[in-house]
């Protein structure tokens, strides 16, 4: 009856953890959005669910209810169940959404908003955003032997070049993907940097060239680059999904 639910049983215990209701909350999202908690699959009741991860009722039942909010299961009269797919985007917050995804599908996200709000940026950026945007990419410079502040400043550049672009959808989710994105961009260039030789440099440089496309008012051009850069950084690095 709970046969998925016992195939990742191991996974959803989480043993001594600090806020055991929050990492509960994570791992039965996880789950639920990878599949293996399928759609339409009723729970067991409280009782018996916080018997077999081996955690205390109210635990659970503060998980239960962030699931519920964010539109991950249903509670009712009748029991607990996992929501529909299509039920669960349309309540589920953008940036959850985004956490579940792939790296590979994160890149693919990227390239397709990123390119043009690079486009948008060269055409609209005050000379304000592009001060903030020459800021972050001269903190990448200076944090080049750093790779967790490398990263935190490569994807501020990214975010600045969003602002710049002055489409508040657009940048609203760049801003819900920004703890996917920085995860993703540190661990591109944690990989990268161990088999490529150059890579900071590479991608500085870049960077360096989308600046200046922005500065000049050249959109197709910085389309380009930014298309060309996401594209660069999916082609080199390979990840275990």
């Amino acid at each position: 009856m709970y046969e998925a639910l016992q195939q990742n049983l191991d996974y959803l215990k989480v043993g001594d953890s600090k806020n055991i209701s929050n990492e509960l909350f994570k791992r039965f999202r996880d789950l639920i959005i990878m599949g293996k908690l399928p759609a339409g699959m009723v729970l067991p009741n409280e009782n018996v669910m916080s018997d077999m991860l081996e955690v205390g009722r109210s635990s659970l039942r503060e998980a239960y209810t962030a699931l519920a909010l964010s539109g991950f299961i249903v509670r009712s009269k009748s029991g607990t169940y996992i929501n529909k797919t299509d039920d669960m985007i349309n309540t589920s917050p953008f940036n959850m959404i985004v956490e579940g995804s792939k790296p590979s599908e994160v890149l693919e996200f990227r390239f397709m908003l990123e390119s043009e709000n690079a486009s948008y940026a060269a055409k609209r950026a005050t000379e304000e955003d592009i001060s903030r945007i020459r800021q972050a990419y001269e903190k990448m410079i200076e944090n080049k032997n750093d790779i967790t502040q490398f990263a935190y400043y490569d994807t501020e550049f990214h975010m600045q070049v969003a602002k710049a672009a002055h489409n508040e959808l657009l940048y609203k989710m760049m801003r819900a993907s920004y703890s996917t994105i920085k995860k993703g961009v540190k661990q591109a260039n944690i990989n990268a940097y161990s088999m490529k030789w150059g890579f900071m440099e590479v991608v500085i440089k870049v960077h360096g060239d989308l600046l200046k496309a922005i500065e000049d008012r050249d959109y197709a051009l910085a389309y380009t680059i930014m298309k060309d850069h996401i594209s660069y950084v999916n082609a080199t690095v390979s990840y275990n999904e």
